[in-house]
């Protein structure tokens, strides 16, 4: 024994005691091992808000993961980072949550993915210097109660969270309306078809019913059995009705008499006063007349079924002013439709209602015309009492005149909504911001051609202690103007955030404005340029616009204005200063909500921002980090192209140039450093010192 102890003390055993703390270090860090998110935006951890969903779990929710092993880059990073994120799900969740990962190699659990509705994907693979396609499994499937979701294919790492997140959310909620809901009290899938396009002979009206009914199928039995399908074949005076109550597509044609008749068809998912209209139409093609909206049913019933039943949050959009409409697809429907997850936009007209009480925030879009007091008051009023306003405003509008170079010519918008806004602290500028980092493309005639207009804004031109924009790693603008926010900067009561700024290679033109790019160069004169502010927001205790209240004018039956009796009562609600604090966001460009710079899909750097600011205006914080956390790109910021080329240059050459020139070095020192040894020590020796 006497030896071991002594054997251990000696220095003989340090590399083996090494050996095994290392083992017994792998381990306890196998059993209860402890991670670190070194990133900035802390991609490999979950949200508080994540957090919470799972800790809080009542009922059983299981996340399958369907990937292959042995995947290609870059689908191998993607895996990865699957693994790691449902880790810290699983380890935040409670009892009630588990995580199993599904052995693809096993056929039974290939024909479980199929089952639970997931494809295999095709899949680039370069091998032996050839590149070649396989099929794999890349998806993840959600069982929670009788509900199954779905997110197939998983081919990119962003947002991830936000989407398992949002799909369990919604989930929940769904299984527990469904749960709540009496034994007779049902949820409805009705199919409304006219006879008539049978009696057309549009190919495929025979089969509608029974598609329409096996997706209905479907969807039922994962959702408790709790829906009921029903069939109107709505004909006269009951298509115009139908049509209008549920904006259902209407066709008119020619009957069998000679004369005009209408037919309407549509899927309307409905349960108490809420309805859900389901993407069902028919198209003209080369083939003649087709039904579209039915290849993937299922999942638009179980969307609809979703978005019904889920808490959605209304938010007010003002009309009545010429704003942009955000149903039509040339305007701000890309819009609705990327905030459409959590959020409703219910039009009000002020002329004509109040802002709901229940209301948090309103929209005002890009507004053409002036107006009315009462409306201007109603905004105001609700702005003091706590309510969130955000602004897409325009300094400069189209006068509609067309010019010779195929532009528009542009004029300040000058109307009382920016005065108003003006009142708060905010001014919108009557220009528009050019800026030399703008949006470039290659012209086949005229070569590279900037689009000043649509600057390119990187990383130091946005609030990086803003959660709304401190994830972006660019943003592109569009037809800014330049906001002045110097009003609320001095206002102690009131916090303003610049969220997004031009480069400092932008000016401002106020006047001879034709956006074309052959037809605008940047100021010679250097001391133009600066940098200008796009985006704010403002938060805290405003004071009122009005100093008295303003009350609606009454007319009678021949439009003349009645008179209020005097009175010895003053029963007005004025509010002159914040009750509750408030919050204004200020765009000085509607474009920022239109197809131009908003995709379908929502995957754009402005789309993030913007749902990152309804998130905000609405309380939901915790979903910006979430939505944007794997979104951060580390982009080189550079203010020309000769500026990218030396860094291009420098990574690929200069480094290794450093290298070798750093090793030149220390080879000097050292020669230098054996000579004064040997200088110091053996003076009169001629031998050289060689280590």
């Amino acid at each position: 024994m006497r030896r071991i102890l002594n054997w251990i003390k000696s220095p003989k055993s340090d590399f083996i005691l090494f050996v095994i703390f290392l083992i017994l270090a792998n381990v306890v860090g196998h059993r209860a091992f402890l991670r670190f998110d070194l990133t900035a935006p802390k991609s490999y951890s979950l949200s508080k808000a994540s957090k919470n969903l799972v800790r809080t779990l009542e009922a059983p929710l299981s996340v399958r993961v369907f990937f292959d092993d042995k995947l290609p880059a870059p689908y191998n990073s993607v895996a990865q980072y699957v693994n790691d994120i449902l880790v810290e799900y699983k380890n935040a969740g409670n009892k009630n949550l588990s995580v199993i990962k599904m052995d693809m190699s096993k056929p039974e659990n290939a024909t479980l993915a199929r089952e639970m509705g997931l494809s295999q994907i095709q899949i680039q693979e370069v091998k032996n210097n050839e590149v070649g396609f396989k099929q794999g499994y890349m998806g993840i499937a959600l069982t929670y109660g009788d509900s199954i979701e779905v997110l197939n294919p998983v081919t990119s790492t962003d947002g991830l969270e936000y989407k398992i997140t949002s799909k369990i959310s919604k989930m929940i909620s769904v299984s527990d309306t469904l749960a709540g809901l009496k034994p007779d009290d049902k949820i409805t899938l009705t199919l409304y078809f006219s006879d008539a396009f049978a009696e057309l002979g549009i190919s495929g009206s025979n089969q509608i019913e029974d598609i329409a009914r096996d997706a209905f199928e479907s969807v039922n039995k994962r959702n408790m059995g709790r829906l009921e399908f029903l069939v109107e074949h709505p004909a006269g005076a009951a298509v115009d009705e139908v049509a209008q109550k549920y904006g259902l597509q209407r066709v008119n044609y020619r009957n069998q008499s000679g004369g005009m008749d209408t037919a309407t068809l549509g899927l309307v998912l409905e349960q108490g006063d809420k309805f859900f209209a389901l993407p069902f139409e028919i198209q003209n093609s080369f083939f003649g007349y087709v039904f579209v909206g039915l290849d993937e049913l299922e999942l638009s019933i179980t969307e609809g079924l979703q978005s019904l039943l889920s808490n959605i949050t209304e938010i007010g959009y003002i009309t009545g002013h010429n704003e942009l409409d955000h149903t039509a697809e040339n305007y701000s429907a890309n819009f609705d439709r990327l905030i459409s997850g959590l959020y409703e936009l219910v039009d009000l007209d002020l002329t004509a209602e109040d802002i709901p009480a229940g209301m948090n925030s309103i929209i005002i879009n890009g507004p053409q015309y002036d107006f009315a007091d009462e409306e201007l008051y109603k905004i105001d009023q609700f702005l003091m009492r706590g309510g969130n306003i955000m602004f897409f405003l325009d300094g400069m509008s189209e006068d509609g005149t067309a010019q010779y170079t195929g532009g528009q010519q542009y004029v300040p918008n000058d109307l009382n909504i920016n005065r108003m806004l003006a009142d708060y602290g905010v001014s919108v500028e009557h220009n528009i911001v050019m800026d030399k980092n703008g949006y470039e493309f290659q012209n086949a005639q005229i070569g590279r051609q900037i689009l000043y207009w649509a600057p390119i804004l990187h990383k130091n031109q946005l609030a990086r202690k803003s959660i709304i924009t401190n994830n972006l790693g660019y943003v592109v603008m569009f037809q800014n103007s330049a906001l002045d926010v110097s009003a609320a900067q001095s206002d102690p009561d009131l916090r303003v955030t610049v969220l997004a700024r031009s480069s400092d290679e932008s000016w401002k033109m106020s006047s001879n404005i034709i956006l074309n790019p052959v037809m605008i160069s940047p100021p010679s004169d250097a001391s133009q340029l600066k940098s200008e502010n796009l985006i704010a927001l403002v938060e805290g205790k405003f004071r009122s616009a009005f100093d008295a209240p303003v009350i609606p004018k009454q007319f009678d039956e021949d439009g003349n204005e009645i008179a209020l009796p005097e009175g010895n009562l003053d029963a007005t609600r004025h509010v002159g200063a914040s009750i509750m604090p408030g919050k204004i966001f200020v765009a000085g460009s509607s474009y920022l909500t239109t197809r131009q710079v908003i995709d379908e899909g929502g995957s754009t750097p402005v789309s993030m921002l913007l749902m990152n600011v309804v998130d905000y205006m609405n309380g939901n914080e915790d979903l910006c980090t979430m939505r944007t956390k794997s979104l951060s790109v580390n982009t080189l910021t550079v203010k020309s192209s000769a500026a990218a080329n030396f860094w291009k240059y420098f990574n690929e050459y200069g480094l290794a140039a450093m290298l070798v020139a750093a090793g030149f070095v220390v080879l000097r020192l050292r020669a230098k450093h054996r000579a004064a040894i040997n200088r110091k020590y053996n003076p009169d020796d001629t031998r050289t010192i060689t280590k």
